[in-house]
């Protein structure tokens, strides 16, 4: 038995691991970096000369572009809480000073993935958004070592990630911790303590200043919480003082990473987390720029923009396009100044340059590619001859002579039809290239994952085959040879996909004909089987998927009620308790949270955020009190009814409460905080002893080994861990976690003593999930709480 067991639990290892294998291969999309540099002198990258002798580039996290965009509706009701907070940029727009876009960013839309997107002019994959929370130097080539390869300086200060990213790259640093999403302030105030006297000195090119507070306040408040005026008025603020101390030769680019959802979060592809606000303002321009129709521009494209300013080589990886608006702003001039029409013949010509310089960069790059990865053949000779077109049009320019003859006289420079066909040529190259990047990147590999799904789900029907059929002794050589298939499989899958399935499939095909003889129909068809059965069923439908919640939730207590219909006799305490359990599970279903794809028909509700950041009217606050009250009241009942109680855990609780209190008053008077440090410190220590106190008591001093004092040490460490998860989770979550540990107990309580346990696993499977999404979560990037 022992040996029989040993094979097939070796032949389905090997299976769920070949199938587990392709599907990521497929699935888990990777983009191969590059860590060759751009020099100035490669035949490739020769430098402009710069434009600009400094720039202030001002990050605001998480700064949507609505946050930005002045609103100008005659109905100020109708305005959202969070717009005309930054009238300072609408001023400088009117003043003819400055340009507004949306900043597109590319999903995943976490902080770290945008900080490079930003500074290599790189694409991200999906799995990218793993190496949010710990990630190494950026080896890449980036737009900050090509500035300091150069010769020039850069100075930073805020968000501490930028050291993670960048740790030599800094003249002067001022790091400050990012992942605090309570704390709003530090690093902002850090930024306005350094950022003029950081201005005020002569020995920088590049300024870096990364504000979080807005991103924070999302985080713990909302975009429409009274917090985010404040906020946004102190960026407003801070703007206002940079502009006063520029000079007419420093640039400003005030923009966010990317934006935010309706309760904060960010992460995902929605509308409201890609497009956030980028402006840019220089006290030289003149321009006119149209305020009234929304332009955007991608976020890789600020790479080669910066580079071009700078007179930099562009990096290697970089697939952005230059911004015709910050590389040529003469061309925003108004239409009556033809006095200087020889300078705009100039800054044309600087411009097809710049663009030209961009247009062999990125085809080298996507030469290089191309080599050692799998490119589209069909895709790479289209660009290819695009390429080629644009470097013929910019050759019979003879570009070179112009630009070199050109800075006081324009009268060799090309004429502007020609000037603009190379233009519209390049860009076209720029734009494709960037697209056909952002497809191959985001392309699933369906054979891979078709196989790795197959094989899985062979897997699972010949798992179920041997919980439920008798040994057979001639199959026992199949399994010998459903493990070598299995190995085998796993070694050659990058030859073909038929030699892969034929190796892994066909013993399992033998496997299963051979026995189906012995197993009953109505075997196929247990109570047990069912609810995964179900589920999996509903993944087919992308609908489906969306309201998974839902979905669950009518799982689970249909499985809680449908084994009542089956039995002759019931006694009236199972009704009770699953009744009970039922009313836990339904009240579960008022704290599920939306998901992007469900607005506007899904409306978003307080009862999970912490009473701390509500806005709402009275009665929202009274029913999160009573929530939270009631809630306190039936955690004591239900304990009190069938666990033991120790009453030491009530000072763990105490510390709990007062925390909550401190933190709801500081955020009425905001005064200082220093109280929600050491409480949660508090509650550590006392927790890390009692706990070791429970542990050691459960394994060295139990009474006879009586079930009854092993119960009550068991309810114990329940309890402790409970206040734990309740801590963390904040005041907003404890009713979810209090209804999960009451459906613990009811679980417990309804099978107790029974003997059979096909209804049993999958009700809790179900549960379990049920607390997961009434948790506030979802199995979605964009719900990830970053």
């Amino acid at each position: 038995m022992k040996k029989r067991n040993l094979l097939v639990f070796s032949w389905l290892i090997m299976l769920y691991a070949n199938g587990v294998m392709y599907f990521l291969q497929g699935f888990l999309l990777t983009r191969r970096e590059i860590h060759l540099k751009s020099a100035a002198f490669d035949g490739v990258s020769c430098c402009l000369e710069s434009k600009y002798e400094k720039i202030i580039i001002l990050i605001i996290d998480a700064l949507r572009y609505d946050f930005l965009a002045y609103n100008n509706s005659t109905n100020k009701s109708s305005i959202p809480i969070y717009q005309n907070n930054l009238p300072v940029v609408e001023k400088l727009l009117k003043d003819n000073h400055g340009v507004l876009y949306q900043f597109v960013a590319d999903p995943p839309t976490s902080t770290m993935q945008r900080l490079k997107g930003i500074t290599t002019g790189s694409l991200p994959t999906f799995i990218d958004v793993g190496s949010n929370f710990a990630s190494d130097e950026l080896k890449e080539d980036n737009i900050l070592s090509q500035i300091t390869s150069s010769g020039l300086n850069i100075t930073f200060m805020g968000d501490d990630t930028w050291l993670q990213l960048f740790p030599r790259s800094f003249q002067r640093s001022f790091p400050f911790p990012s992942f605090d999403v309570w704390d709003i302030h530090t690093v902002d105030r850090g930024v306005e303590q350094h950022l003029v006297p950081e201005m005020m000195k002569p020995d920088w090119n590049l300024l870096i200043a990364h504000c979080l507070g807005v991103d924070h306040t999302g985080h713990r408040y909302g975009p429409e919480h009274p917090v985010m005026p404040l906020k946004l008025k102190e960026m407003n603020s801070l703007i206002e003082k940079i502009v006063s101390n520029m000079d007419p030769q420093t640039l400003l680019l005030v923009m966010g990473d990317h934006g935010m959802t309706r309760s904060g979060d960010h992460g995902g592809d929605s509308p409201d987390e890609v497009n956030a606000g980028f402006f840019a303002y220089s006290p030289g321009w003149n321009i006119k720029f149209n305020t009234s129709k929304t332009r955007a521009i991608n976020q890789v494209d600020l790479v080669p923009t910066l580079s071009v300013l700078l007179g930099i080589p562009i990096p290697y990886s970089n697939l952005g396009s230059v911004i015709l608006d910050l590389v040529f702003p003469e061309q925003l001039w108004s239409q009556t100044r033809p006095s200087e029409e020889h300078v705009m013949k100039i800054a044309q010509s600087y411009f097809s340059e710049a663009l030209y310089l961009n247009t062999k960069q990125i085809w080298r790059y996507l030469e290089t590619y191309s080599r050692d990865s799998s490119f589209p053949k069909k895709e790479f000779e289209h660009l290819s001859s695009q390429f080629d077109r644009a470097v013929h049009l910019f050759e019979r320019l003879q570009m070179k002579q112009c630009s070199n003859s050109c800075t006081s006289d324009s009268s060799c420079c090309a004429p502007d039809e020609k000037l603009e066909e190379f233009i519209q040529a390049a860009q076209i190259f720029l734009t494709e290239a960037k697209e056909i990047c952002r497809s191959m990147w985001a392309r699933f590999d369906l054979t891979s994952i078709s196989i790795g799904l197959t094989i899985f789900t062979c897997s699972l029907f010949l798992h179920a085959n041997f919980l439920i059929e008798s040994e057979l002794t001639w199959m026992k050589p199949v399994k010998y040879f459903g493990i070598i298939g299995a190995f085998l499989s796993i070694l050659v899958h990058s030859w073909s996909s038929v030699l892969t399935l034929g190796l892994s499939l066909t013993p399992v095909f033998v496997y299963l004909v051979g026995t189906m003889r012995k197993i009953r129909l109505q075997q196929l068809f247990k109570f047990t089987y069912l609810a995964p059965f179900v589920m999996a069923a509903s993944y087919t439908s992308n609908s489906f998927v969306v309201e998974e919640p839902y979905v669950v939730h009518y799982l689970a207590q249909s499985f809680i009620w449908i084994p009542m219909f089956f039995r002759r006799q019931t006694k009236n305490r199972q009704w009770i308790l699953r009744i009970a359990l039922s009313l836990t599970t339904r009240l579960g279903l008022a704290f599920f949270r939306c998901r992007e794809e469900q607005f506007p028909t899904c409306e978003a509700h307080s009862l999970h955020r912490s009473l701390n950041s509500l806005s709402g009217t009275n009665w929202i606050v009274f029913a999160r009190v009573s929530t939270a009250l009631v809630s306190c009241i039936a955690f004591y009942l239900l304990y009190k009814r069938y666990l033991p109680f120790d009453r030491k855990n009530l000072f763990i609780v105490m510390i709990v409460w007062c925390y909550w209190i401190l933190q709801s008053a500081c955020f009425l008077t905001d005064s200082d905080t220093i109280g929600l440090v050491y409480l949660p410190r508090l509650f550590y220590i006392v927790f890390i002893v009692k706990l070791c106190h429970d542990i050691y008591t459960f394994l060295f001093d139990n009474e006879l080994g009586k079930m009854s004092n092993y119960r009550k040490k068991i309810s114990n460490l329940v309890i402790l861990l409970s206040t734990l998860a309740i801590l963390l989770a904040g005041d907003g979550l404890a009713p979810v976690i209090i209804l999960a540990l009451a459906s613990i107990v009811l679980f417990s309580q309804l099978f107790t003593g029974e003997s059979n346990c096909g209804e049993m696993w999958p009700l809790y499977g179900l549960l379990s999930l049920h607390g997961f999404f009434a948790s506030g979560h979802h199995t979605s990037l964009a719900n990830i709480p970053w």
